[in-house]
């Protein structure tokens, strides 16, 4: 199998506030094939200083389920050692996410590119709160 270029993204929560709005919208976009969840990790530090750690593969069956839309091939991509590494800056009180996140939408380009004898050269990513303050100085 192809795959497209994968992210992984550490989501910070000063003061965590889980809706399941996060989730919902990550279960959207991998139903519709722009996604791929290949990982999910999630350390809490209570306000007393002790530290939850949520790994998808250690989570019991009814969890896993009901996160069907993270790759099950690919789940425990983030281990202990992750773990400890999220947990050494977390503050009490807050929350981080690792999410490991493929491109699936780029499989189909990367075949285009590699078929035209062509390859990606540099990538780079610009946050969407960069573009919206560099669109809003053009406008105003």
């Amino acid at each position: 199998m192809e795959h497209g270029p994968v992210d992984v993204f550490l989501l910070a929560f000063g003061e965590p506030k889980f809706d399941g709005s996060v989730v919902s919208e990550l279960e959207k976009l991998a139903g519709q094939g722009i996604i791929r969840v290949l990982d999910v990790m999630l350390v809490m530090k209570n306000e007393d200083g002790s530290v939850i750690t949520l790994d998808l593969e250690d989570q019991p069956e009814e969890v896993k389920a009901a996160l069907g839309f993270v790759e099950t091939g690919t789940r425990g991509m983030f281990d202990s050692e992750d773990a400890d590494l999220l947990k050494e800056g977390i503050v009490p009180g807050s929350a981080v996410m690792a999410i490991a996140v493929e491109h699936a939408w780029a499989v189909g380009l990367r075949k285009a590119l590699e078929g035209a004898g062509g390859e990606v050269a540099m990538f780079f990513r610009i946050p969407g709160p960069v573009i919206d303050e560099a669109l809003a100085d053009l406008g105003a």
